[in-house]
């Protein structure tokens, strides 16, 4: 029989393992923002691992998830990366008032900007797990200069912009691990 002590001790256990939504190891904080908000966000590219191993994650998940750690940029792209995400967030979110959503139309208005084609990926949202349909929306990058990445995606509740550096592993977007 399970005491009320203990089941609370186990709950608390359990919680503290437990990552926040749309959290993941090795990404920086993305500002999303609607039209109230027009904030761009750069994340840090390299995130300091904890030393020792962390009694809530897996003996190897620092080492399992390497393959995700970005690229860190230097100074000249981090500005480069901002003015780039500033001409970008305009287009967006005329995207997005309009109730577009549509990963062509995401392109475009990317290909309208000047920005060279090779440079740019869109993909449609992916759906939830459990799912078929993905909810309407656009993720999409842009590379610039050696290792800097515009990524983000357009939705109908939000426009996200983050400048970040690339990951060697796989460029700007991250693919689909499950």
């Amino acid at each position: 029989m399970v005491t009320w002590s203990a089941a609370a001790v186990s709950l608390a256990v359990l919680a503290l393992g437990c990552a926040a939504p749309g959290t993941r190891d090795g990404a920086g904080q993305a500002m999303p923002t609607d039209a109230s908000s027009p904030a761009v966000s750069s994340s840090p590219a390299a995130v300091a691992e904890p030393t020792g191993r962390q009694s809530e994650a897996p003996p190897n998940h620092a080492d399992n998830n390497g393959w995700k750690r970005r690229h860190e940029l230097p100074a000249a792209d981090e500005r480069a990366g901002r003015e780039l995400a500033a001409r970008i967030r305009p287009s967006l979110e005329a995207l997005r008032a309009a109730g577009d959503f549509a990963p062509t139309s995401t392109q475009q208005a990317l290909l309208d900007l000047g920005l060279p084609a090779d440079a740019i990926e869109v993909t449609a949202m992916r759906p939830p797990i459990g799912q078929e349909t993905p909810p309407p929306g656009a993720v999409y990058a842009v590379r610039f200069g050696t290792v800097g990445c515009v990524i983000g995606d357009v939705r109908p509740d939000r426009v996200m912009v983050e400048v970040t550096g690339s990951a060697a592993e796989f460029g700007c977007l991250e693919p689909s691990s499950h």
